[in-house]
């Protein structure tokens, strides 16, 4: 489903925040996206894609978007 407004404002904000902190702290944006089995694409922007992790992360962790039983 779409999101509220009111979710899409938190998201939002969301974003915001973690694409500031990564733009502060490289080290931290290698260090999100160096978990897993695939290398980040190349030319991609590091802050950028930490900050859509953690906003996906969000979405994934969800109640109803975890399937129960």
């Amino acid at each position: 489903r779409l999101p509220t407004p009111g979710e899409k404002a938190v998201l939002t904000k969301l974003y915001n925040e973690q694409l500031k902190r990564f733009q502060g702290d490289g080290k931290a944006a290698a260090q999100l996206l160096g978990v897993g089995d695939s290398p980040s694409k190349a030319g991609l922007d590091p802050a950028e894609l930490a900050a859509w992790t953690l906003v996906t992360n969000t979405l994934l962790n969800l109640d109803e978007t975890i399937t129960k039983g």
